[in-house]
Order: C-alpha cells, then sequence, then structure tokens
C-alpha cells in the first residue's frame, strides 16, 4: 500500500489546520499552515494537492478524532473520493517519543507519519447513516438535558435546608426543571418517531427491547454506536468497545492485580447498560438466580453485575445476527445431543 503513495496529516484545530505531505522516510515532508476550517478552506487543500500531483487515487488522508472540528472536513474530502482516515489522538501520541516541540506542524509531520508507519492498521472513515447521526444527536442533546435536570434537582434540594430563602429562587428551580423534563419528553418523542420510519432500524430497536432491562434508551443507544451492528464480528468486540470486558494485568512472579475493565469508550452507554444490569438483577428471575448464586460463590457485587452487562450484550448481539426475538427460558441444544430416532 505504500508504494508511491502520499500521506497527508492533516491537525485539525477550530478555526483552521495544518497539512503535511509525507512519502517516505527518506524524502521531505512539505507542511502548509493556516488553512481555514470551513469549505473554502477545504478546496485550498484539494487545490494545494493537486499542486503536488496528490488525489484520491495516490492518497491516504489522516486527521486525529477532534468531534464536530474534524466531522466537516471528513465529509467533504469522503464526498470527493478520499481515502480518510480518523485515528484516536492517543495512539498517534503514543507512536512517537514525547521529546521536542509541540505545534501544530510539528503534530501534523507526526500524523502524516503516523499514517505511512500503520498503513496496513488504518481503518478508513465512512460517514454513518443520516438517522444514525440524527439518533445519536438526539440522545447527546438528552443527557445534556438529563445532567442538567439532576443538577437543578440536586440544587433545589440543598436550597430548601436554607433558613432564609428567596421566593424567586424557589419559584426559578421549579420553572426550569419543568422546561428541562418537557424538553427530555420532546426528545423521546422524536426520537422514538426517527426510529419508527426506518423499517431495519425499527425491527432492530424491537428485537433489543425484548431483552429484559433493555428500553428505548439502551437500545438506540447501541444501535448509534454500532452503525446498526455494522461491522460488529463478536458481543466480545463490542463488549471490549464498551469498556466492559475484563482484562488480566500480569507481569513476573511478584506483580499480580485481578482482571479488571479499564472503563473505556462511550462512557453514557456504559451507564445505561449497568443500570439495565442493576435492574434485571433485582426485577428479573433468571438474572436474579444468577445474581444470588454468585454472590454466594463470593464474588464481587460489581463483578456479577458487570457479568449480567456482558450477558446482555452477548444476548443482544445473537438476535441482531440471527434476525430473532428474544424467547424467556431459552437454551441452546447441540443437535448431535439430541435423540433423532
Amino acid at each position: 500500500m505504500t508504494k508511491n503513495i502520499f500521506f497527508i496529516g492533516l491537525d485539525i484545530a477550530c478555526d483552521d489546520f495544518v497539512a503535511s505531505i509525507y512519502q517516505s522516510p527518506g524524502k521531505q515532508t512539505i507542511t502548509k499552515e493556516a488553512i481555514k476550517n470551513n469549505p473554502e478552506g477545504f478546496g485550498m487543500l484539494i487545490s494545494w494537492l493537486k499542486e503536488h500531483n496528490i488525489d484520491c487515487i495516490n492518497s491516504v488522508i489522516s486527521m486525529e478524532a477532534t468531534g464536530v472540528h474534524s466531522e466537516a472536513i471528513a465529509y467533504y474530502l469522503s464526498t470527493y473520493g478520499f481515502k480518510v482516515s480518523v485515528e484516536p489522538p492517543l495512539k498517534v501520541k503514543r507512536a512517537f517519543d514525547p521529546v521536542g516541540h509541540k505545534t501544530d506542524p510539528v503534530d501534523s509531520k507526526q500524523i502524516a507519519e503516523y499514517a505511512y508507519r500503520y498503513s496496513d492498521e488504518l481503518r478508513f472513515w465512512q460517514p454513518r447513516e443520516d438517522i444514525l447521526e440524527k439518533i445519536k444527536q438526539l440522545l447527546t442533546a438528552r443527557e445534556q438535558f438529563t445532567k442538567q435536570s439532576t443538577a437543578i434537582q440536586n440544587a433545589m434540594t440543598s436550597y430548601k435546608r436554607h433558613v432564609v430563602q428567596v421566593p424567586l429562587i424557589v419559584r426559578t428551580h421549579h420553572e426550569t426543571l419543568k422546561e428541562l423534563k418537557k424538553h427530555i419528553a420532546e426528545i423521546d418523542k422524536e426520537l422514538d418517531r426517527l426510529i419508527r420510519q426506518n423499517p431495519t432500524i425499527s425491527q432492530m430497536t424491537n428485537q433489543l427491547k425484548g431483552i429484559p432491562g433493555v428500553g428505548l434508551l439502551l437500545a438506540s443507544n447501541l444501535i448509534a454506536i454500532t452503525g446498526a451492528f455494522n461491522g460488529i464480528s463478536s458481543y466480545k468486540t463490542l463488549s471490549a468497545f464498551l469498556g466492559i470486558c475484563p482484562y488480566q494485568h500480569r507481569s513476573g512472579k511478584s506483580i499480580y492485580k485481578a482482571p479488571h475493565i479499564r472503563n473505556f469508550g462511550p462512557a453514557y452507554t456504559r451507564k445505561l447498560l449497568m443500570l439495565a444490569a442493576r435492574s434485571v438483577a433485582t426485577h428479573n428471575v433468571p438474572f436474579r438466580k444468577y445474581y444470588l448464586r454468585k454472590l454466594a460463590e463470593g464474588k464481587a457485587k460489581q463483578l456479577v453485575l458487570n457479568n449480567i452487562a456482558n450477558k446482555i450484550i452477548k444476548i443482544a448481539c445473537a438476535l441482531i445476527k440471527n434476525n430473532s426475538q428474544y424467547i424467556e427460558g431459552y437454551y441452546s441444544v447441540s443437535p448431535l445431543c439430541l435423540n433423532l430416532t
């Protein structure tokens, strides 16, 4: 892949970005600074690349994931047929020694060199479907309003303890809380309407909602973060992505730690999943029996809940893969064990 291929590294900021062209260690890196982070600047980038005989055929463009700052240029370049790689900043940072200057041109050169060195590991970015992007945005807005609502409720609880109170503060707290709850209800309604419009997403949602403990929020979150379960090879991959997969930590003879999760990945989805695990551990009979049995064996409560969360993910992936509905009490039996006579 690296033969006669130009690797372009983009260091994206809010207002502008820096681009560097890297081909191989023995060749000079070319850098252009202060390119505006808007459609006009994106056009200037493509024109600059053409001046160096670079097009969508002989190039790979790499950048760090910087949220909304890198989203527009990723869409723009993808539309023009460029291969775009959006890499985790921490992964790029750890590929280089933490010495030397820290500037935008240096960062863009490192991103371009990173793309060259790890060209066989790059995963090319693809824009989400509109419905998945809208679902993600609605869920993000809902979480923001939920956090504000919780903060207001905590403030109201604390304010009630004051001996001297201002009626205006009490009234504004109540009005703000009422307005936030109204917006959350509107988002839930719009989310449900949006999901019902798409038969595929609607079917997936209904399949996931059939799992004990899984509601609309968790189901839509799982669909949004997985791209409607596109490219999920196994439930272990999804568990690792969500940060609920326990990893061993051993080194030599004297250093040992118990397996633990790493808490990487989408925190909000992980929180919803743990709430679902707590719910079924309390109210669902099969999961409750499992929960109590593991506690009786001496397992830690948080460990058992994490196991239940992994079971939920395993069931979810199985239902989507087999295009089936959840069946209470179902268990698989190997055909070799059946008496077919």
